[in-house]
């Protein structure tokens, strides 16, 4: 976490644009999935009653998409370590 001179976290401009684009792109694919998983056959709309639950598969999305984060993270963490304990300047 980056705080400021007066210990305020701060988040960065493009940090945010990507954490947006992320999130179009994940409802833009469950989106497909779930207009793949229940096509429209009735073009009354007042008589269709969603048969998959949609907040839970962005929920489910979004959690996956956590956990692949923080895991690049960790990964990142550890190279690194790696790089503060190399002592040879050609390394």
């Amino acid at each position: 976490m980056v705080k400021d001179d007066f210990g305020i976290h701060v988040l960065y401009d493009a940090a945010f644009s990507d954490m947006r684009t992320m999130e179009t792109e994940i409802l833009k694919i469950c989106s497909f999935y779930v207009n793949k998983a229940e096509p429209l056959l009735d073009n009354d709309l007042r008589n269709m009653y969603p048969a998959v639950d949609r907040l839970k598969i962005l929920d489910e999305a979004l959690k996956w998409e956590n956990d692949y984060q923080e895991e690049k993270l960790k990964l990142v963490q550890v190279y690194l370590e790696c790089y503060e304990h190399t002592s040879d300047v050609l390394e």
